[in-house]
């Protein structure tokens, strides 16, 4: 009689429908802190600049008369070709990007994207390129891009080096 009781028990149990699962927690939307750029200007090569800003913060552009200002974070961009409407396809920094404002004075000059998963490039009009190069975040770890992609290529100019014996086509 007592393992029938058991047995009935066990089976009661096993029929028992499972409590439900805990949702899982909620990601919640990582707020950015800093983010640094690396800047190019398109007429003067030689011109690097790093800034690290705040959102919404004004920064000088090397030793020139030009301003920028971040206007807006996207942390996972898309853009509807057709509409040329900026979206973010989720909260988390999956794909991010800033909206840059340059002014000469108090006067905008040029509005651009920096991204930290692609290369700066010169809109029509600009005179810099921004790149997010590390994005500090309130309750997210860094991200920092990955820069040996951008790296220049190595220099093709140099000579390569003859066997003894033997001259290039400059008689060297």
């Amino acid at each position: 009689m007592r393992l029938g009781i058991l047995g009935g028990l066990l089976a009661a149990l096993v029929a028992l429908p499972a409590a439900p699962a805990a949702p899982a927690p909620a990601k919640v939307a990582p707020r950015v802190q800093t983010v640094t750029f690396s800047i190019r200007n398109r007429v003067f090569h030689e011109f690097r600049d790093v800034q690290s800003v705040r959102v919404g913060q004004d920064f000088g552009l090397g030793d020139t008369d030009f301003s920028a200002r971040v206007v807006q974070f996207v942390p996972d961009f898309e853009m509807d070709l057709a509409s040329r409407k900026v979206v973010s396809r989720s909260d988390q920094p999956n794909n991010p990007a800033f909206k840059v404002v340059v002014r000469k004075g108090k006067v905008p000059q040029d509005t651009t994207w920096a991204f930290l998963n692609m290369p700066p490039h010169f809109g029509r009009k600009s005179f810099f390129a921004f790149h997010v190069i590390r994005i500090d975040f309130t309750g997210h770890a860094p991200i920092v891009a990955d820069t040996t992609a951008l790296s220049p290529p190595p220099d093709t100019t140099a000579r390569a080096p003859h066997a003894p014996g033997t001259r290039d086509t400059l008689g060297r």
